[in-house]
C-alpha cells in the first residue's frame, strides 16, 4: 500500500455556491498532520464567488477543476478520472476535518491491510462549528453492508469512509440519481469488505440547514426507491434486507413531509 506513484490519500471535494464555507474545508486539509495527499476540488458550476476562490490557492497538492453544473454526482465522478491516491476520501465544500484525520485513518490501514474503509468519530455541529449538536462513534460490524442497507446506525456513511481505491478502482457516482447517489455507491463498494475505524475525531459534519432533501422532497422519494430497486436488480440486498430498507424509507420519508406541513393523501400517493 504504497504511495509511491501518488500521494497516499486524495481527497475529493465538490463544491457549488460554497464561497461561505469553502475557505475553512480547504484549510482544513492543508493543516493535516499527514502531508502526502491531493485534494481535487470540482466547482460544479457556480455563479457566487468559488470558482475564483479556490483558484487562488497556491499550493501544488490542490487541483481545482472547473465545469458546468450537472450535480454532485458528475462533480465527483468528474475527480474521480484523474484521482491518483492509494486511499480516496470525500469532504464536502461546508464541513472541516480536524488535524489528525487523514493519519488516523490511513493508521488503520497500515495496522489491518485487509480493510476495505476506514471511518472514525464524528462531530456534527451547527453552522458556525462552535456548538456541537451530537457525535457519532463507528460500532464493530463483520457485515457493514447490512448496517448500511437496514440504516442501522452503526456507520456513519459516506463523509467519513476512506477506501481503499484500488479494490474497486472503476466505480462511480450515478449520475442520474438527484438524491442520495452517495448512499449508493458506498453500498455497492462496502458489499463484501471488511469495516474498520479509528476512535479519533476524523470529521466536523456542519449542520446548515439548507440540505436538498429537506427542499426537495419528492425527488428524495424518487431516489430512495430506485435505489431500492436497483440492488434487489443487481442482487446486492437480500429480500430481508430490501424489506427493512423499504420500511425505513417510507417511515423516513413520512415523518420528512409531515415536518413540511405535506397533506396526508400525497403521502399516501408517494408512500406506494
Amino acid at each position: 500500500m504504497s504511495g509511491s506513484e501518488g500521494p497516499v490519500v486524495t481527497v475529493v471535494m465538490p463544491a457549488y455556491n460554497a464561497e461561505r464555507y469553502i475557505d475553512a474545508a480547504v484549510r482544513s486539509v492543508l493543516e493535516q498532520t499527514l502531508t502526502d495527499w491531493e485534494l481535487i476540488i470540482v466547482d460544479d458550476g457556480s455563479t457566487d464567488g468559488t470558482g475564483a476562490l479556490i483558484d487562488r490557492f497556491d499550493d501544488p497538492r490542490i487541483i481545482a477543476l472547473h465545469k458546468t453544473n450537472g450535480g454532485i454526482g458528475s462533480a465527483r465522478n468528474k475527480a474521480l478520472e484523474v484521482a491518483r491516491g492509494t486511499f480516496l476520501c470525500f469532504l464536502d465544500a461546508d464541513d472541516v476535518m480536524p488535524p489528525r484525520s487523514l493519519e488516523a485513518r490511513v493508521a488503520e490501514f497500515h495496522r489491518d491491510p485487509g480493510l476495505g474503509m476506514v471511518d472514525g468519530r464524528v462531530r456534527v455541529m451547527d453552522a458556525t462549528l462552535e456548538n456541537e449538536l451530537r457525535v457519532f462513534m463507528p460500532q464493530r460490524t463483520d457485515d457493514v453492508f447490512h448496517e448500511l442497507v437496514t440504516f442501522s446506525g452503526r456507520c456513519f456513511m459516506g463523509p467519513s469512509w476512506m477506501l481503499r481505491r484500488d479494490l474497486d478502482p472503476v466505480l462511480r457516482f450515478e449520475e442520474g440519481v438527484t438524491h442520495a447517489e452517495d448512499l449508493f455507491f458506498f453500498l455497492c463498494f462496502c458489499k463484501g469488505r471488511r469495516y474498520g475505524f479509528t476512535t479519533e475525531d476524523i470529521l466536523l459534519y456542519r449542520r446548515t440547514g439548507h440540505s436538498s432533501m429537506t427542499t426537495n422532497l419528492e425527488g428524495m422519494e424518487r431516489s430512495m426507491i430506485w435505489i431500492g430497486e436497483e440492488l434487489g436488480r443487481r442482487g446486492l440486498a437480500s429480500g430481508s434486507e430490501l424489506f427493512v430498507y423499504t420500511l425505513k424509507r417510507k417511515r423516513m420519508m413520512a415523518g420528512s413531509f409531515r415536518q413540511r406541513g405535506r397533506h396526508w393523501k400525497a403521502l399516501l400517493a408517494l408512500l406506494r
